[in-house]
């Protein structure tokens, strides 16, 4: 039977994985919409094509420099500076950003109407003890 022999310190080392590029798996969920390369104060967002008016009149801006869009990199340049991107039944959505006061500032606002809503519907048939509604019994009504 021969032998084998191995000389010391040839066994190969952990190889460096930090300097592969990141595999997208063929089998599972692949973020189509998911956006890199976003600048720091800024919140990015997909609209819609028929409500671009709209976001543009909220301070809203279409994103001008590149970024990688799904697996795919994409530049505003080459796509006439609006990245965009085919959403389903022949809809096109638009890449969009604000600066993160102005994106804060819309979520106060959709906070208080909420908060406003939630008030008016609890007032509406609120007895003095603070509960609402009733409980009907063999027609004797229990308040």
């Amino acid at each position: 039977m021969a032998q084998v022999h191995a000389e010391v310190g040839t066994r190969p080392s952990k190889l460096n994985r930090s300097d592969r590029p990141v595999r997208t798996p063929i089998n599972g969920q692949r973020g189509i919409l998911t956006v890199r390369g976003q600048e720091e104060g800024y919140h990015y967002c997909w609209v819609n094509e028929d409500n671009v008016d709209r976001y543009e009149e909220g301070s809203y801006e279409f994103v001008s420099h590149d970024v990688i869009v799904g697996d795919k990199k994409l530049s505003a340049a080459s796509m006439g500076s609006k990245i965009s991107k085919k959403v389903g039944n022949d809809l096109v959505a638009y890449l969009m950003r604000c600066p993160n006061e102005v994106y804060e500032d819309e979520l106060r606002g959709v906070e208080e109407k909420t908060a406003d809503t939630e008030q008016t519907i609890l007032k509406s048939g609120q007895h003095s003890d603070g509960f609402s509604g009733k409980v009907l019994l063999s027609n004797k009504e229990v308040v």
